[in-house]
């Protein structure tokens, strides 16, 4: 008994540190921003940048769940080890607000989109960017390898998003930026659904034992082509199959269809979910 209440007091604890990685996650984002975020959300009742942060909250969340999950019951009880480990993956997020909003959303105007327009489409992507981040770190996090392997994996996890992102554009018949800068919430709904599949068959490339680095590379760059090659074909499918009646690109395109666009979206988070667990 006496066991079983300590091991509740614990988990208690690691409950505590959470509640302070979700504060530190909101000061982060607005440390790193040149506007008044608390006055834009609560004045403003800015949409787009709410989702937004709601994103980024989301990222530093999977980053501590898996410290946590990820760690041992050794390690686990060293809330030191966790909040390291933490820290480590907050600032890797950092990074990659940076790497998203210059490279993946290179020509969109943040502040103009986000803060000027409240674009929500833009505000949707810019989340799920942050979560698939959050899902990358989360995995190199998971590794059982030193500080160093952490960070070239994290290398190339981001270096996955960056090509899957060019890749997206190429096999959609619109040019995402575009739509997501006239305020197509559809578009910004399939990109953000699709964009967040392939954070989770990441975190299965990256969430594996470090064996060596040939094995480990290999394993990673298989499930990435997994990736990258499951989830058009998806697309395809939902288009000719699941609603052949409908062009999901038009439909995305020309009608603004949010409704097609979470149901291709559903269908690739699907996907993506069974091949992290039959994997």
């Amino acid at each position: 008994m006496g066991i079983s209440i300590l091991t509740y007091l614990s988990n208690l604890a690691f409950i505590g540190v959470f509640l302070i990685v979700i504060f530190a996650s909101r000061w982060l984002y607005s440390l790193s921003t040149p506007y008044n975020t608390f006055s834009e959300i609560i004045d403003k009742k800015n949409l787009a940048l709410g989702v937004s942060i709601m994103g980024f909250i989301t990222a530093n969340t999977i980053i501590y769940s898996s410290v946590i999950t990820g760690l041992g019951q050794e390690v686990q009880a060293d809330l030191i080890t966790v909040c390291q480990y933490t820290a480590l993956g907050m600032l890797l997020l950092l990074v990659s607000r940076q790497v998203n909003d210059k490279i993946l959303l290179h020509s969109c105007c943040n502040h103009r989109q986000i803060i000027t327009k409240q674009s929500l489409s833009v505000g949707m992507a810019q989340a799920s960017c942050y979560i698939t981040s959050g899902l990358i770190i989360g995995g190199v996090l998971m590794r059982d390898g030193d500080i160093f392997s952490a960070l070239v994996f994290y290398a190339l996890g981001q270096v996955s998003l960056v090509l899957f992102t060019k890749i997206y554009d190429l096999f959609t018949n619109f040019c995402l930026i575009q739509e997501l800068e006239s305020g197509n919430i559809a578009a910004g709904t399939s990109f953000s659904a699709t964009v967040i599949a392939l954070g989770i068959i990441l975190l299965h490339a990256l969430g594996g034992e470090f064996v060596s680095w040939q094995s480990s590379i290999a394993s990673f760059a298989l499930d990435a082509l997994i990736a990258f090659i499951i989830l058009p074909v998806v697309r395809v499918l939902v288009d000719k199959l699941l609603i052949p009646s409908v062009n999901i690109d038009y439909a995305i395109k020309k009608e603004h269809n949010v409704a097609v666009a979470l149901l291709e979206g559903a269908v690739a988070i699907s996907v993506a979910l069974v091949i992290f667990f039959a994997l």
